[in-house]
């Protein structure tokens, strides 16, 4: 009987590095679908994208932004300096549907609001940007009150399509486009990556777990021997 706590604990321990790292693997995976799947992405024009046009697909399109419309999504971080960044509307010319633009990283005054004087392109331009989902959290805290409509811009915590919808009362693409980088009615902080850290870490945290789970079966091998040999 003295050896079933121990044994137990060790099953639990080793089961839980597996499934840590078996995770892992899966991250991995799914990392590496997103890096082949920016990296093959197709080339089109914006006025043909729809539900069906895959992430990452690099798009190009006439048409306006709404002026003064802009969304601040806070929490954005850009050379060790806090920031936002900003999304604007922007309105294709082939069916009049609007889709927020990533226009880059604004500072943060110390008051923590941004200037707000940035420009925004008033006639017709050509955009160039990656389609992509939009900024996603990993744990979110409440909800966000609904944006003020005759008051622009307005900050987000968290980003939120259906809240934007509601504001700009029109035929929002539930997607973002990643402006360009070289475009110029851009801002700092556009070198666009579909993730933070690639495969290789994922795969190196498993291998940690796996060897965790080794090392604390061959503890329990040691410990259990030398049990048998006392009895």
């Amino acid at each position: 009987m003295k050896a079933v706590f121990p044994t137990l604990v060790a099953i639990a321990v080793i089961l839980a590095c597996l499934r840590l790292a078996f995770w892992q693997l899966d991250r991995a995976d799914y990392k590496a679908e997103l890096l082949d799947g920016f990296d093959q992405a197709p080339s089109i024009s914006l006025d043909v994208v729809n539900a069906e046009t895959p992430r990452y697909t690099r798009v190009a399109g006439r048409g306006t932004f709404l002026e003064g419309r802009d969304v601040m999504l806070d929490n954005q971080v850009f050379q060790m300096q806090p920031g936002v960044h900003v999304f604007t509307p922007f309105e294709r010319h082939s069916d009049g549907r609007i889709f927020m633009v990533n226009r880059g990283w604004q500072p943060l005054d110390s008051s923590r609001r941004a200037a707000a004087a940035w420009d925004t392109p008033t006639d017709v331009i050509t955009l160039s940007g990656l389609l992509n989902e939009p900024p996603e959290v990993g744990f979110q805290l409440g909800s966000q009150e609904a944006l003020d409509s005759e008051n622009w811009p307005n900050m987000m915590t968290y980003y939120d399509s259906e809240l934007i919808d509601e504001a700009l009362e029109g035929p929002v693409d539930s997607r973002v486009i990643q402006l360009d980088p070289d475009h110029e009615a851009g801002f700092a902080g556009r070198d666009w990556q579909p993730v933070v850290f690639g495969p290789e870490r994922h795969r190196a945290y498993a291998f940690q777990w796996f060897s965790i789970a080794l090392a604390v079966f061959i503890l329990w091998l040691v410990l259990f021997v030398r049990f048998l040999r006392k009895t």
